[in-house]
C-alpha cells in the first residue's frame, strides 16, 4: 500500500477529529480549568525562549550544493557582495540568489554589508530628478 493510499484510508478519522475538537472547545468553555492558564502561559514563554536557543545555538549552514548539478561547489559570484552564486562544476549561475550565508562563512560581513550601503546611496531612486532638474 502506498503512502497516498494510507493518507486516503486515514480519511475517516477527520470527522471524529473534529467532533472531539468541538467537544474539547465545549469543555473548556465551561469548565474553564485554572491549571489550563497555566498551561498555555508557560508554553507562550517557553516557546519563544526555546527558538532562540535554538537560533543561537545551532545556526544555519550555507548550502553550498549546486541546484543544476547537486555537487557542493557553489560560491559567491562576486567576492564583494552578498548576491550572486556560481557552479565551478557545471557553470550554474543565478544573479540574484542570496549568497549571505556563504559571504558570513567566509569572514566578517560588516566591511561588505557598509560598501552595499554606501553603493545604494550612491545610485539615484526611482522618483529623484536626474542632474538638471
Amino acid at each position: 500500500m502506498g503512502a497516498r493510499r494510507r493518507f486516503e484510508a486515514a480519511g475517516w478519522l477527520v470527522p471524529p477529529l473534529a467532533l472531539a475538537a468541538v467537544g474539547l472547545g465545549l469543555w473548556l468553555g465551561l469548565k474553564r480549568p485554572p491549571w489550563l492558564f497555566a498551561l498555555f502561559a508557560g508554553a507562550a514563554l517557553l516557546v519563544p525562549v526555546g527558538w532562540v536557543l535554538v537560533s543561537a545555538l545551532w545556526p544555519g549552514k550555507a548550502d553550498r550544493r549546486c541546484p543544476a548539478c547537486a555537487q557542493d561547489t557553489l560560491a559567491r559570484l562576486d567576492p564583494h557582495s552578498t548576491t550572486g552564486l556560481g557552479c565551478s562544476a557545471c557553470g550554474f549561475r543565478d544573479e540574484s540568489a542570496s549568497a549571505w550565508l556563504l559571504a558570513e562563512e567566509e569572514g566578517p560581513l560588516e566591511k561588505l554589508v557598509l560598501a552595499q550601503r554606501e553603493a545604494r546611496r550612491a545610485r539615484p531612486g526611482v522618483d529623484s530628478p536626474g542632474p538638471g532638474g
